[in-house]
């Protein structure tokens, strides 16, 4: 588990658990960063803060426009442009999980900026997966360990919505994102790993170059980890998956332009496209 937030974060994510203790008191149990600046890969200029908070019983609607109104003011700023999210469940979603987990307030304060006040019929399967990194990597910034708030969901689920997050990426993500989401959801099919993006992406060129032919163009790509009864390892396509990799992770670290062409978005699908294959022959 990770000693604290990013450094670059500075101390936001504990102004916002101040900020929701200030209107919650004891009802608060706990606050919790996950996402990159948790798994690593956080940047300033690209990416957003995830804080998870988790709540001892519904909240009245009043107690959550008031935490809305707190969290969106100019004297609680976001370090980052892309802005904070933050989502509020019960104790008792935390601990026993449903497939669709209902939440108590939903909010971004990003460019395009949004409240969600909760209600009977408020569910996000996403949240899903932030249980599981949480429970896994997530950084305390107030409350218990992780480990005794956040039960791990059924790995069946997760299957599920990390192909439902490469089906989004496709509709909506950039270069970077679309080839290193599907590196992730690569990674976590076959290692059963929440990792980050970048680092995901680090190790699918590892496994790429695993694939590669070693005797000439007819020989059996080797393969250093595949599960028994797995189809094999990836295989580069021919413009050079590998190439694809290296390029999404320059960019995502800025350390090289975003692709945008539309040859490279398509590239980009065609990955995402092989990732999902794998799923579905994995029954995922």
């Amino acid at each position: 588990m990770e000693a604290g937030p990013d450094p670059a974060l500075g101390a936001y994510p504990a102004a916002v658990a101040a900020g929701l203790t200030g209107v919650l008191g004891p009802a608060l149990i706990g606050v919790y960063l996950h996402g990159s600046g948790a798994l690593g890969g956080w940047s300033p200029e690209r990416s957003d803060v995830d804080l998870l908070g988790v709540v001892a019983r519904p909240l009245e609607r009043r107690a959550k426009k008031v935490i809305s109104a707190r969290v969106n003011h100019p004297s609680l700023a976001c370090p980052a442009p892309a802005g904070l999210e933050l989502s509020l469940v019960t104790a008792a979603v935390a601990a026993d999980p449903p497939k669709r987990p209902p939440f108590e307030l939903h909010l971004s304060t990003g460019p395009s900026p949004q409240t969600h006040l909760g209600g009977p019929d408020a569910t996000d399967p996403d949240l899903l997966l932030h249980f599981a990194v949480c429970r896994r990597a997530g950084v305390v910034v107030a409350g218990p360990d992780p480990v005794g708030v956040f039960a791990e969901p059924p790995r069946a689920w997760l299957l599920e919505r990390a192909a439902a997050e490469l089906r989004w990426a496709v509709r909506h993500g950039t270069f970077a994102y679309r080839m290193l989401t599907a590196c992730r959801a690569w990674r976590y099919l076959e290692d059963d790993v929440l990792g980050s993006k970048v680092e995901s992406g680090r190790w699918a060129r590892i496994r790429l170059a695993d694939a590669r032919p070693t005797g000439g163009a007819t020989s059996a790509p080797t393969d250093r980890g595949t599960p028994p009864g797995f189809p094999g390892p990836l295989r580069p396509d021919p413009p050079g998956t590998a190439a694809l990799v290296d390029a999404a992770v320059a960019a995502q670290t800025g350390l090289a332009p975003m692709p945008g062409a539309a040859a490279d978005l398509a590239a980009a699908d065609g990955f995402v496209a092989a990732v999902l294959e794998r799923f579905q022959k994995a029954g995922g």
